[in-house]
């Protein structure tokens, strides 16, 4: 993989931008505990995919190459790859959910308020799980670029 080193910056804009996720999780909790909050929904609704595009082109661009220049293994490149692979799964679900709560909003969505709450729960849930993963990441290659080691040297 090519692309630059992480700067001081790229890693609080990506601090920022995963801060700014685990606040949409909170706001989904809430929309989940009363689904009948239009005006909430609708922000979420437009939030949810550019916030995920966002940090996922962010990591995509700098975090995963520098990542894989610094591990010492094959299996930061399977890592990185399946990261990737949630990427793309979480985008799909940002853009189903984001019609969902549209929908949900405007009064024309078919699925129960229970149905639309496990929705949310399920999504935040996977994003915090996501977001947990990528900072290990990060603490493991500052870590070891800190001790001028590969990560999994």
């Amino acid at each position: 993989m090519s692309g630059q080193n992480l700067t001081a910056a790229d890693i609080a804009r990506l601090e920022t931008l995963h801060s700014d996720l685990l606040d949409l999780c909170l706001r989904l909790e809430d929309a989940a505990s009363d689904p009948t909050m239009a005006r909430e929904l609708r922000d979420l609704a437009d939030a949810i995919p550019p916030l995920l595009k966002s940090v996922h082109d962010l990591e995509e661009r700098l975090l995963f190459p520098d990542f894989d220049r610094h591990a010492g293994s094959c299996f930061a490149a399977m890592t990185i790859e399946r990261l990737k692979a949630e990427h793309r799964c979480d985008r799909l679900a940002a853009e189903e959910l984001s019609l969902t709560l549209k929908a949900v909003a405007d009064g024309r969505c078919g699925l129960s308020p229970d149905t639309v709450a496990r929705m949310l729960a399920g999504f935040q849930e996977s994003l915090r799980r996501h977001l947990f993963s990528e900072k290990i990441i990060l603490e493991s290659l500052l870590a070891a670029k800190d001790d001028e080691r590969k990560i999994f040297g």
